[in-house]
């Protein structure tokens, strides 16, 4: 999925304070972008690894005539979602 690739190549800011990255490198590598990125040390072992999806979340939207496609994190695995490196 290469909007994934693109989307999540680089720390995203996520809606609820955090930011993402690719589950695709290593934890060091994760810490070391977000440290650089953020501007303060991050260490390894304070990120957590969850899934992310593009779609619908309708948990996040109390008016559903509101609804409409984005990123998510916390998504189940498979079925389109994709690992990423949480930080926050």
């Amino acid at each position: 999925m290469a909007i994934f690739s693109e989307t999540f190549s680089e720390p995203l800011y996520l809606s609820d304070g955090t930011y993402a990255i690719t589950g695709e490198i290593s934890a060091e590598q994760a810490s070391d972008i977000f440290s650089e990125y953020l501007g303060e040390q991050i260490h390894p072992e304070s990120l957590r690894r969850v899934h992310a999806r593009y779609g619908f979340a309708p948990d996040y939207v109390e008016d559903h005539k509101e609804l409409g496609a984005c990123w998510y994190t916390g998504a189940k695995q498979g079925k389109g979602s994709k690992p990423v490196w949480v930080c926050g």
